[in-house]
């Protein structure tokens, strides 16, 4: 995701989580882009607050998959969405604290760290989805 665009590694196969991972990727974008152009000062908290309110609602979905699937990684997978909820949670308080100088180093920071989730953490639990079959969630 070097351009900001979806890379096809991204992909995972499962199209739930490809379809969060792309609109969190879309946010990520549109606050690079409101950084890159100056605009950041009138964010307000808007993308901020959008991120972060969708990530959450997003790791909260994965994670009640993973239970459901239970997976066995389930803690140290968690570990990393309560991280980077912190890293947003600051950014925004830093930001609405009236520092409106969000970096572009930090929306860097932020992408590397999704790309970097979604190819490890996220497509283990994928892989590990795969290797269960299609149906070995649902009650027998």
């Amino acid at each position: 995701m070097p351009d900001g665009r979806w890379d096809r590694d991204l992909t995972l196969g499962v199209p739930e989580m490809d379809v969060e991972h792309g609109l969190q990727v879309g946010l990520v974008n549109a606050l690079e882009d409101a950084v890159a152009s100056g605009k950041e000062r009138d964010l307000g908290d808007g993308i901020l607050e959008r991120l972060l309110d969708y990530t959450r609602v997003h790791f909260l979905a994965e994670e009640m998959m993973m239970r459901l699937e239970r997976f066995p990684a389930f803690e140290a997978h968690v570990e990393e969405h309560d991280d980077l909820v912190r890293q947003l949670e600051s950014t925004r308080a830093v930001y609405a604290a009236g520092d409106r100088a969000i970096t572009l180093e930090a929306v860097h920071t932020l992408r590397t760290w999704l790309a970097g989730h979604i190819r490890t953490q996220d497509r283990a639990f994928a892989r590990f989805i795969a290797a269960r079959g299609p149906a070995a969630h649902l009650p027998a």
